[in-house]
């Protein structure tokens, strides 16, 4: 089925995902960070106070879906919609009265656990357990939702906070949450196709593997190396872009400009990559996607000026490309390895990990610099290490389920 025929047949329950993505922005980092400085001078806090604060609250989140990303595979999916979305208007609400550092702490902790936690987790997985046959064309279209919203919320937070100011805006994002998206989510959520409800509650459950069993399984740490490395290693160069731009002398608007080739290769690829993954697997195409990224950093290994002033824009474009494959076979690989009944519980493991790797890479990264490691040893420990970790998920036995239960640690 083409993109144009799958969209007709299930707009609305896609439309659900694409939302559903779109509103973890709120909880985003690159959206909170945009009320840095109003939030700095309210509580009187340092950068690094605030980074702390942060990085605290970040790391409780994660802990705390492990255990709250299970739901969505018990509940039924309107409930685990208003939760979700329910949290992330408390969040908003609080946010926007806050006068404590308490309730900031409070604030941060909601949306960053209901929005770029469990508001992505619930699109994912809905879109990974829903849709056996298309499961990589639901997944990539599923995630344009994030890049879509990623475009204009910005902008939207920027106009509030001039016209209403920062703490009113969130009042307003509050409002939004539950007078509009609460009620058209619940709505889009009844669309749910049938089938994947009805797979969840069934007799065939012996087809999918329990988190304990994923944890025993040996498949799930030879990919795992794979599934980290774009997170983490782009987490830490994204972060120390300014150092790296001057150490390439690569002028820092071109750097910024590469960019909108990075969002347009990306978008591209990913819708690329769904139809690929229905005809090949996600674990397949999972070693092919870490090819870019090493030839991304290997940029950083040869002469500046090997490629003149278009070196930041193929560089971006190559990380793009990465990212347009990574995000629907992440999407997809879960599903295929060990079933859909326990996706949520799955995968509410598999994202505080990645949480964590992308906590720790700015902090490991700075440390490696400021003990004056450059970039191209960086680069070149990143692309050994990526190569690796392409050969250990290249090996993985390409058989679709973990529950054989002979396959577990032999």
């Amino acid at each position: 089925m083409n993109y144009f025929a799958f969209m007709r047949a299930h707009y609305l329950f896609l439309l659900f995902g694409f939302l559903m993505m779109g509103l973890s922005n709120f909880g985003q980092t690159f959206f909170i960070a945009l009320y840095s400085n109003e939030i700095r001078a309210l509580f009187n806090l340092s950068n690094a106070g605030f980074g702390g604060l942060y990085s605290t609250m970040t790391l409780l989140s994660a802990a705390v879906m492990l255990y709250s990303g299970r739901f969505i595979d018990a509940w039924p999916l309107r409930r685990f919609t208003l939760f979700v979305l329910g949290g992330l208007a408390l969040g908003c609400l609080i946010m926007a009265s806050a006068q404590h550092i308490i309730s900031l702490a409070a604030a941060l902790f909601l949306l960053r656990h209901f929005g770029q936690g469990l508001s992505s987790h619930t699109g994912m997985t809905t879109a990974g357990r829903s849709f056996a046959a298309n499961r990589g064309q639901a997944v990539s279209l599923v995630q344009l939702g994030y890049a879509s919203f990623e475009g204009f919320f910005p902008l939207m937070a920027v106009a509030l906070m001039a016209y209403i100011g920062w703490q009113a805006s969130w009042l307003v994002f509050a409002a939004a949450l539950v007078l509009l998206a609460v009620p058209l989510q619940l709505f889009l959520s009844t669309a749910e196709p049938k089938h994947a409800n009805d797979d969840l509650h069934s007799d065939n459950q012996e087809a999918s593997a329990e988190r304990g069993e994923v944890l025993r399984d040996r498949r799930f740490y030879m990919v795992m190396p794979l599934y980290l490395a774009p997170p983490f290693f782009l987490t830490g160069l994204f972060f120390h872009q300014v150092q790296l731009a001057e150490s390439r002398d690569w002028p820092i608007d071109a750097l910024a400009a590469a960019f909108s080739l990075y969002a347009f290769a990306k978008v591209t690829v990913s819708l690329l990559t769904g139809p690929s993954i229905d005809r090949l697997s996600a674990l397949r195409l999972m070693p092919l996607s870490a090819a870019p990224l090493i030839l991304a950093l290997s940029l950083l290994l040869i002469p500046n000026d090997l490629f003149g002033a278009w070196t930041p824009f193929v560089y971006m474009g190559l990380i793009g490309i990465n990212l347009g494959m990574a995000g629907p076979i992440s999407g997809g690989l879960w599903p295929e390895l060990f079933g859909t009944v326990h996706l949520g519980a799955i995968r509410s493991l598999t994202s505080p990990i990645v949480v964590s790797a992308t906590a720790a890479a700015p902090v490991l990264f700075g440390a490696a610099i400021d003990m004056g490691v450059g970039f191209n040893t960086l680069a070149s420990g990143a692309v050994v290490s990526i190569f690796v970790a392409a050969l250990l998920a290249f090996s993985v036995p390409a058989d679709k389920l973990a529950t054989k239960r002979g396959e577990h640690n032999e």
